[in-house]
């Protein structure tokens, strides 16, 4: 039997807070190996993977209130902002 699970890698986990667009590697390096080590003892676990958005998206969110919405100009701008540096 199937066993199916969700982990959901926190974005402060896995960036560095306070450094807007910083992975923190190691720190992601390590959670692979132990993922990769829980696949490998279970062979029925079968993962779904989610993960915040951390320095990647919550500064620039903050910068442009576009956790209230996007209503005004520079909201949009600040939302066309976060999704082009998304796809860098």
């Amino acid at each position: 039997m199937i066993h199916l699970e969700f982990i959901k890698l926190g974005g402060s986990l896995i960036t560095e807070k306070d450094r807007p667009g910083t992975p923190r590697l190691e720190v992601m390096d390590r959670l692979a190996a132990e993922i990769a080590a829980a696949l490998k003892e279970d062979k029925t676990l079968r993962l779904i993977l989610g993960h915040g958005s951390g320095s990647f998206g919550h500064i620039p969110a903050h910068r442009y209130g576009t956790r209230l919405g996007v209503h005004t100009p520079e909201e949009w701008l600040g939302f066309a902002r976060f999704g082009n540096r998304r796809l860098d």
